[in-house]
């Protein structure tokens, strides 16, 4: 599959370098820690915003992607840690603890794993009840209609094949 990954344009030339990293990625995201792709580049362009200059262009990868077997959901939200479900949708359970380190609170997580022995998928797509395929302009939802999604736990599934910048258009209205 080719799918996109929206990064700010600073983070561009790393992942061009070293590729995209599952473990790097967040804990606390909808569908856990992965590679996160979609099939709509506008969809994507949202993760591409640069503080720097919010105005200015962004940039998407387009990501030759390695899906495997699947394990697909239309769940809106699906916290599975940092692998993907089992055929049977088992998943590991993320539980965040908060524990007093020198007068400061520090946030560590406790993955537990699944608690089955099935055939393990590969990655996850996840499409809500009409989701949305195409033609997205914000993070999760066109006018209430979630946007497909797809992930990768493994940086050996995905490799970003081709940078796009995207200039935004500027338009003026003629009354």
């Amino acid at each position: 599959f080719y799918l996109f990954h929206g990064v700010p344009r600073s983070v561009a030339r790393l992942v061009t370098l070293s590729g995209l990293d599952s473990r790097l990625a967040a804990s606390d995201n909808y569908y856990g820690s992965g590679v996160y792709l979609a099939d709509d580049p506008e969809k994507a362009a949202v993760y591409a915003y640069n503080k720097e200059d919010p105005s200015g262009p962004r940039t998407l990868l387009l990501v030759r992607a390695v899906l495997g077997h699947a394990y697909l959901t239309a769940e809106m939200e699906m916290k599975v840690g940092r692998r993907a479900p089992c055929i049977s949708g088992h998943h590991d359970t993320v539980t965040e603890i908060v524990e007093r380190v020198d007068g400061k609170d520090c946030i560590r997580e406790r993955i537990t794993p699944r608690p089955c022995d099935h055939a393990e998928c590969h990655s996850m797509v996840a499409s809500p009840p009409n989701a949305r395929v195409s033609r997205s302009t914000n993070q999760s939802q066109v006018d209430g209609i979630p946007c497909r999604e797809f992930l990768v736990y493994s940086h050996i599934q995905c490799y970003p094949e081709y940078v796009i910048h995207l200039m935004p258009i500027v338009r003026s209205c003629d009354v």
